[in-house]
């Protein structure tokens, strides 16, 4: 909610503030541009053997599990969404990967819910690490309560469309190698016949991906306020005095893999600056 506070505050973009009767006091154009964030799709399999967590997670089963993380501690009630993970390249050349897979032994009848099919599944979710797609987050209103608007513009960039479907080609690869196959009925989602093409893969992840829930790049960091900075190296907010941002907002570009730990760093490098900062 960074670019939200300093636009409510009159920081930002003068036309758009204008437009919710805000006064502007300070010009900042980058406020609330320049969005990322990791997107997900999900690729689902009928497995022929009832090894996943679906079974284990209902009736009889849950009370099992239920049972077990209370006395040991162990179970599935002790696991994460993404149960395994692994990390591949979208091609050759590549020094390090650019594809973050998520993988479980389990399938979602309704991913929102988090309601597991009443069949044994399992789910690759393919992630592109490095996205080029830039999106936006700014006010809707002049009402602090009332949420921003978000416009995440996943898959915008042709490179991240094609990065992604290359994602989703390699699941379905590794589900197809001996080891895999032989545990594998069909494949339920978005299914080989509903989804032949790259085009059609690409349709499936649009309209079913989702946001891996690591925002930055809002109020960014950079050298000139004039080119969509926001904040200085130091984190200073251009043009305000005492204001600083310590958070995944000033990040120029997303990092490849969760952003919690390197937004604790943010944090203690703004503390330090900020001490030395104070003994000036």
């Amino acid at each position: 909610q960074s670019p939200q506070l300093l636009e409510l505050s009159g920081i930002g973009r003068p036309d758009l503030l204008k437009s919710f009767g805000i006064e502007p006091q300070h010009e900042l154009s980058g406020v609330g541009e320049n969005y990322q964030d990791h997107y997900v799709s999900r690729l689902q399999w009928h497995l022929n053997k009832d090894v996943s967590l679906n079974s284990k997670t209902r009736g009889i089963g849950l009370v099992q599990e239920a049972l077990k993380f209370g006395l040991m501690r162990k179970g599935a009630l002790t696991m994460s969404a993404g149960i395994l993970g692994g990390f591949v390249k979208s091609r050759e050349g590549l020094e390090v990967p650019d594809i973050q897979l998520h993988i479980a032994h389990a399938s979602f009848k309704n991913p929102k819910t988090r309601v597991f099919d009443k069949f044994p599944g399992l789910t690759i979710a393919p992630c592109q690490l490095r996205p080029e797609s830039r999106g936006s987050i700014h006010i809707g209103s002049s009402d602090p309560l009332a949420a921003p608007k978000i416009r995440p513009n996943f898959l915008d960039n042709t490179l991240d469309q094609e990065i992604h479907v290359t994602a989703m080609r390699i699941a379905r690869d590794l589900m197809a190698a001996p080891a895999a196959a032989k545990y594998v009925k069909f494949e339920t989602l978005p299914g080989i016949e509903a989804a032949p093409t790259d085009e059609a893969l690409l349709d499936h992840a649009l309209k079913t991906g989702a946001t891996m829930y690591h925002p930055v790049s809002t109020c960014t960091m950079g050298m000139d306020p004039h080119l969509g900075a926001v904040v200085d190296p130091r984190l200073r907010v251009y043009g305000i005095e005492g204001l600083r941002i310590a958070d995944a907002s000033v990040m120029p570009r997303l990092t490849s893999g969760n952003t919690n730990v390197p937004v604790i760093m943010i944090a203690e490098k703004a503390a330090d600056m900020i001490k030395a900062d104070a003994k000036l």
